[in-house]
């Protein structure tokens, strides 16, 4: 007695396969090819036939074929009596290998209409031996094999990806592992690029170093992670520009582990609207390239914190750059500085939660954030602002004169004070206090788990002309380098270094007015110099007071026409280089009107000839592909109407077929 189900199964499939047979054409009775299907079950045909039976969550019965009818068909199924197994369908069978390869049969049995092979396939649905929601779908041969093709190469990538990807993380586990490095080491790879910030570099070497001498106890010994650990999160102060993501940046580079830096303003505490906290983690597994294990013990870097406090009283001015609930997501980010798991799939995502739904609502794809450490940084002027009125009261500025008592007291002594001036520049943040934070809308329970802090120094002339001369990562030597690009060697004075210092300072945006104040000096030399005959050139302390000037010197010391003259020889030899065996020549007046045009229009002579000589290889290739002719110049004709010249040159070809070779160089 047939169950419901499968009597349904049976009609469905039954009407399945009465539509397809309706559909197929009568062809004549011949072998087919062999096709597999997906997940392992495999039913094939006595010489060139195949077909597939899926073991999916809908698996199927994929029939390549050409022809209504089928030779010896033999199933080898995975599921059943075993692997391999034959499946009895088909008549006239013979014992096969059941390797499932796609090898063809040497002997042909009985034929078989198709009609009764798929009553054989639905008796067996019947009887239980196929699965209820079988689909039996039609594909040609070729293609069928051709999927499957690309599928093993698909699944050969993925495989060498995952163990590349396998490779870089053991390695990375491996270095922490044999973490050894000292406070001085970390500072001294610090020194390298960024320039004074002793504290800082200090301060952050003992942080990192403690963190990770953590991390490797617990990777040699998995039962230390049950002990408590306060880790040493780290609030860096100061201004814009002197180094606080640039040290971040570096350490995490030299460590090796993977490093995430957010904007504390982008977040809102539901993530709606917004991103969620819970984002910075899933992107330090996206850094760790799907590794939770190494995610879990990276570093997340959250700037300009400062405009997430909420203060209760307008004693400090802050601003929300967010305009969201900034306690909500000081309290989110707080969760996350706790030992808490957060889920690698977003759940506000719609395939994640269809995800859960498949799973009964548990997740097991999650990150612990214990060993994950944070950096906090932000400028906090409102808090530098109220110090520094509490620090210098009324206090004057300035020099006073002061009576000598060593010659009588007759001889003024000059006495400094610090001016206001040197006074708005310095940082008072290290002399804050948790109170202070507290007061400047921080809550208590967020900087609480904040307990490293470091104030870092405004820089000054000084240290900006170290930063240009001696740091690795100098914008100065990024600028070199790109005019080196163009072949032009860029070269600069101590004088004018020490004029582009003074204006960096005045940007009062530390490091980054270096790149304000050179982009603004060189911008002209860029855009005219790479254009131009000049191999090398010096910017001293007239360029940088008057950089146009100094600029339309060097213009008006080349010969604009000779610029062009070999601009155009250089198109002709690159055209010759990148359509071998063509070769053009430009004759002397074609060179003569061309240069004047583009001096006159201010044009350059390349990207002119690449525009009005578009067309210009085609042709030709034709002219030699039924002449031979392989040279050709190009006269004043073409270089004024290339087109029609272009249209003439072919005019001219079809009406020379009879002659051996066309001769279409014009004097």
């Amino acid at each position: 007695m047939l169950s419901n189900r499968r009597i349904s199964s049976c009609v469905v499939a039954l009407l399945t396969v009465s539509a397809i047979l309706a559909s197929l054409p009568l062809m004549e009775n011949r072998k087919g090819r062999v096709g597999f299907g997906r997940g392992g079950v495999v039913a094939r045909y006595g010489g060139r036939f195949q077909a597939g039976i899926g073991s999916l969550t809908r698996p199927r019965i994929q029939l390549s074929t050409r022809s209504r009818r089928f030779q010896n068909l033999r199933a080898f199924s995975s599921e059943g009596s075993g692997s391999g197994s034959e499946s009895g369908l088909g008549s006239g069978s013979e014992s096969g290998s059941g390797s499932g390869s796609g090898s063809e049969s040497e002997e042909d049995g009985p034929e078989e209409s198709l009609p009764d092979l798929l009553k054989q396939l639905m008796k067996k649905a019947a009887d239980g031996k196929l699965p209820g929601d079988t689909q039996i779908t039609f594909m040609d041969a070729d293609k069928f094999a051709h999927l499957q093709d690309l599928k093993r190469k698909r699944q050969k990538k993925e495989e060498a990806v995952e163990k590349e990807k396998e490779g870089r993380t053991s390695e990375t586990l491996e270095r922490i592992k044999n973490f050894d490095y000292r406070p001085k080491e970390i500072r001294d790879y610090l020194d390298r690029y960024v320039i004074k910030q002793s504290d800082a570099k200090k301060v952050l070497s003992i942080a990192i170093c403690d963190h990770y001498n953590h991390v490797r106890r617990i990777l040699e010994d998995p039962s230390s992670a049950r002990r408590d650990y306060t880790k040493p999160n780290v609030l860096l102060l100061g201004p814009t520009g002197v180094g606080k993501t640039y040290l971040m940046r570096n350490i995490a580079e030299f460590i090796g582990v993977p490093f995430v830096k957010a904007d504390a303003t982008k977040f809102s505490e539901t993530g709606i609207v917004g991103r969620d906290a819970e984002d910075l983690v899933r992107d330090l597994v996206d850094k760790a390239q799907g590794d939770k294990q190494l995610a879990e013990i990276g570093i997340i870097y959250i700037d300009e914190v400062d405009k997430i406090a909420n203060p209760s009283t307008n004693e400090v001015r802050t601003t929300s750059g967010s305009g969201f609930n900034t306690r909500g997501v000081q309290n989110n980010l707080l969760k996350l500085m706790e030992d808490t798991e957060v889920s690698i799939q977003n759940p506000m995502a719609p395939q994640s939660l269809k995800s859960l739904l498949d799973q009964g609502g548990k997740d097991d794809k999650t990150v612990r954030t214990k060993n994950i450490l944070f950096i906090f940084s932000g400028a906090f002027n409102g808090l530098n602002e109220k110090l520094k009125k509490k620090e210098s009261g009324s206090e004057e500025s300035g020099l006073f004169p002061m009576w000598n008592e060593d010659v009588g007291g007759k001889e003024p002594r000059w006495d400094y004070r610090e001016s206001s001036d040197d006074r708005d520049k310095r940082s008072y943040l290290g002399k804050a206090t948790t109170k202070d934070f507290i007061d400047a809308g921080m809550e208590p329970e967020f900087i609480g788990r904040v307990p490293v802090r470091c104030a870092l120094e405004a820089l000054t002339a000084d240290d900006l002309l170290h930063i240009m001369t001696t740091s690795e990562g100098s914008v100065l030597r990024q600028l070199e380098e790109d005019f080196r690009g163009y072949g032009i060697v860029m070269n600069t004075t101590q004088d004018a270094l020490r004029e582009i210092a003074i204006r960096s300072e005045d940007e009062r945006t530390g490091a980054r007015g270096i790149v304000t104040v050179l982009e603004g000096i060189l911008r002209e030399f860029k855009f005219e110099l790479p254009s131009l005959p000049i191999k090398n050139f010096t910017v001293d302390n007239a360029t940088v007071v008057d950089p146009m000037k100094k600029l339309q010197g060097i213009i008006s010391s080349v010969n604009q026409s000779e610029v062009r003259v070999q601009d155009l020889l250089s198109f002709a030899e690159n055209f010759g280089r990148q359509h071998d065996p063509l070769q053009i020549e430009f004759s002397h007046d074609a060179i003569v009107y061309l240069t004047d045009l583009c001096v006159e229009e201010d044009w350059q002579m390349r990207s002119y000839c690449r525009h009005v000589f578009k067309g210009l290889a085609e042709t030709l290739r034709t002219i030699y592909g039924e002449t031979g002719q392989d040279f050709f110049v190009i006269t004043k004709e073409m270089a004024m109407n290339p087109q029609d010249e272009m249209a003439r040159w072919i005019s001219l070809l079809e009406q020379s077929f009879e002659t051996e070779k066309v001769d279409l160089r014009i004097y």
